[in-house]
């Protein structure tokens, strides 16, 4: 990651790909509903001032911006400003998905880290890698990842889902938590599934991760099966929690999420798949 905030007047800019974000949000094609914007175009026509700009190797320059122009003057351009989240969840080209989340993440960290925590000093503002260093003391710092476990559970023809009181409703997804210090990814998903519902699962199949900057968790996704026990639900984690038929589920997550492509791959595997929105 490289500031190119006092630079970013280059004709080599002009037609770079770039992520513009202002405090509401993240600016969005209304046509193409794509937030990759040509960076020397964008800039003029929708009256940007630029606060900080980076640039991230070959991916899109990641912006911190304000516009001149009224939301209404905005929309009349083609363009409007969308919460990054909210546009994440309707998102289902990963290669964009990706470069949001990177620079989701990356700005939420930069924002956060003002001073040392080990001395106080304020720490300035250069960027060559995703490493910032206090001047005085000369510690380092990185952007922060909080990992966590993701589970779905599988009896025969049923998958045991959950949600929390911050679902939409109806929505339902697999079970998930952080992991704890001196714990392995193993290790917590045995942990929270008992934790959150009372039962015992037996080992652990290893799916995929995801990042998820709101505000730094990493997810580490499995698929387990059904040992023992009856549901038995922590409120303080959960609000509900069913076994549901493969055949007739509730509503699940939004596609970009990893709970929604873990759903899907067992649907998959057991020949049960039907259409969910």
């Amino acid at each position: 990651m490289k500031s190119i905030a006092k630079d970013f007047s280059n004709k080599d800019y002009e037609k770079h790909a770039a992520l513009f974000f202002t405090e509401e949000g993240i600016v969005v094609n209304s046509h193409t509903s794509s937030p990759l914007l040509q960076f020397g175009k964008i800039v003029k026509e929708l009256g940007i001032i630029i606060n900080e700009a980076y640039e991230d190797g070959e991916r899109p320059f990641i912006i911190t911006c304000e516009s001149l122009l009224t939301p209404d003057q905005m929309m009349k351009k083609g363009f409007h400003i969308e919460s990054p989240k909210s546009f994440l969840i309707s998102l289902q080209n990963e290669k964009i998905q990706q470069c949001i989340l990177r620079a989701v993440h990356w700005l939420t960290w930069d924002s956060k880290l003002q001073h040392c925590s080990k001395c106080g000093t304020k720490i300035q503002k250069v960027f060559e890698s995703t490493e910032k260093k206090c001047d005085s003391c000369k510690h380092s710092f990185y952007p922060k990842l909080s990992p966590a476990v993701m589970v779905l559970i599988q009896r025969e023809n049923e998958v045991l889902l959950g949600r929390s009181a911050h679902f939409k409703p109806g929505v339902y997804s697999a079970l998930a938590g952080f992991i704890d210090i001196g714990e392995t990814a193993e290790q917590a998903a045995h942990r929270e599934v008992k934790e959150e519902v009372g039962v015992e699962i037996g080992e652990l199949e290893y799916f995929g991760t995801q990042s998820w900057p709101f505000p730094d968790s990493f997810m580490i996704a499995f698929k387990a099966q059904y040992l023992r026990g009856a549901i038995q639900i922590d409120a303080n984690e959960i609000q509900d929690a069913q076994w549901f038929d493969l055949n007739n589920l509730p509503a699940l997550p939004s596609h970009s999420s990893i709970s929604r492509k873990l759903i899907e791959s067992v649907l998959l595997k057991n020949k049960t798949w039907t259409h969910y929105e």
